[in-house]
């Protein structure tokens, strides 16, 4: 049997992700192929480079704001450059997005190189949308088992370092990424837990992580990239239930609250509650895998 294990979106939370894998593992329940939407994708990218939960959570607990952020100086230049140039009666041109991702992307480079998807040592798909046609753009070594059901899905091989960089511009904050004639935003635009990928690509059972959106009234955002990416939650939360209703088998949700994405202090309280969530889901995940392996032998 096939198992999958699709990680979805979530800013910062998403190092959730590394708790969740490091209990899968101790249990004994191990992905045969794995999938990423924005920073699951990350987190799924370094899974299938080979790297263990142990190489994952030290990685993370290095990261700090100036991994994500450009530098002020840069960041401030291309924010008030319209500005300028309205003032001088040119026709200005607002910002792409508040960060332009270069530091992030050198980040990516550093631990990635110029490997490719297939490269990678597990089966891995990435997923980013093409902000001028609305395509879903799935970067993986692997063909689909079944075409896609709804908007055309696209399916190629890339660098890692751009197929991580293009699924984590979350619209509005980072710049999209320019590749091959396309520009590329989020994958949580079109799929925010990214179930249904690994279903189309044969997956017996899939594990989904779900990130989004859990009606945290008392959460406190106030920044913008933190404003842009609850709302993306919020407006997703439809599509990923339905997604999930459909194409998961298992669907495990750490409660994680305003974790903006310069809180680089909260990553080890991140991974923790991927931990919590992942030991709280196992006895129906054993459950529900011993169900499914006796159907499928009943049916021999």
């Amino acid at each position: 049997m096939k198992i999958g294990l699709a990680l979805g979106s979530g800013g910062l939370r998403g190092t959730a992700h590394i708790g969740v894998i490091d209990e899968l593992e101790k249990a004994g329940v191990h992905a045969d192929m794995v999938s990423g939407t924005s920073s699951g994708s990350l987190i799924a990218a370094m899974y299938a480079s080979g790297m263990t939960s142990s190489e994952m959570q030290e990685t993370a607990l290095g990261i700090t704001a100036k991994d994500i952020l450009d530098p002020i100086g840069c960041t401030a230049f291309f924010l008030i450059a319209p500005f300028v140039l309205l003032m001088f009666g040119a026709r200005p041109y607002l910002p792409k997005g508040i960060l332009r991702g270069g530091r992030f992307e050198r980040f990516l480079a550093s631990h990635f190189g110029d490997m490719c998807m297939s490269d990678l040592k597990m089966p891995c798909s990435i997923v980013s949308v093409d902000i001028h046609t609305g395509e879903k753009i799935v970067f993986t070594s692997e063909a689909p088992a079944r075409a896609a059901v709804f908007k055309e899905t696209l399916y190629c091989d890339a660098r890692v370092v751009d197929a991580v960089r293009a699924s984590c511009s979350i619209p509005g904050v980072f710049e999209w990424k320019a590749w091959e004639g396309r520009h590329l935003v989020d994958g949580a635009v079109r799929e925010p837990v990214p179930a249904r990928i690994l279903k189309e690509q044969g997956c017996d059972y899939v594990i989904a992580v779900d990130l989004g959106y859990t009606g945290q009234a008392d959460a406190k955002v106030r920044e913008l990239p933190s404003i842009i990416t609850q709302s993306l939650d919020i407006l997703g939360e439809e599509v990923s239930d339905y997604v999930l209703y459909y194409y998961a088998n298992t669907i495990i949700k750490p409660r994680l609250y305003n974790v903006a994405l310069t809180d680089t202090s909260r990553i080890p309280e991140c991974i923790e509650e991927g931990r919590n969530a992942a030991r709280k889901a196992l006895p129906d995940l054993r459950r529900s895998i011993r169900r499914r392996v006796m159907k499928r032998l009943a049916a021999v």
